[in-house]
């Protein structure tokens, strides 16, 4: 994890499990000269946050993404991560929380694949979340300061190979 506080870019804060998707966000937002600060305990949203990833499959970040949503706040710029699930409740209740926060703050909203690996190998899965961890800090990169939703899903370049 990058935590030099001085490089170009901003810090942006990951709320979420350490884990090889945090891993490889932190390594993407460093090469792009943004720091990271990484949250992964579920204590709500930290009042100092500019830029943040919020983890919505993990407790520390659906405590986040409703804790700012539940606030009044300066504008924060806000991608949302969440595996995809065959639960529709929970997705759309996950897809309603991030639309009630775009009243207030600038989200983006990705969907991906679980990194499960019951047909693909610990490489394969590390692809995918390099490929996912670029997407995302792409969102980072190219969000407006004003209040907006929208939503993808995050397809990789080669799907996982099954063994």
């Amino acid at each position: 994890m990058t935590t030099d506080l001085h490089l170009a870019g901003p810090t942006v804060t990951l709320f979420g499990d350490r884990d090889a998707l945090g891993a490889a966000i932190s390594d993407e937002l460093g090469r792009r000269g943004c720091s990271t600060h990484s949250v992964t305990t579920p204590m709500g949203w930290l009042a100092s946050v500019t830029h943040a990833i919020v983890r919505l499959d993990t407790r520390a970040g659906e405590q986040a993404l409703s804790d700012l949503t539940s606030r009044e706040m300066p504008a924060t710029h806000v991608v949302a991560v969440c595996a995809t699930s065959d639960d529709e409740l929970a997705a759309a209740r996950l897809d309603h929380l991030c639309r009630q926060c775009g009243d207030s703050h600038d989200v983006s909203m990705i969907w991906h694949a679980p990194f499960g690996l019951p047909t693909g190998s610990l490489d394969g899965a590390m692809v995918r979340a390099s490929e996912l961890a670029s997407s995302i800090a792409d969102h980072i990169g190219s969000q407006d300061a004003a209040p907006a939703f929208s939503s993808s899903t995050f397809a990789p370049s080669r799907p996982p190979s099954a063994h």
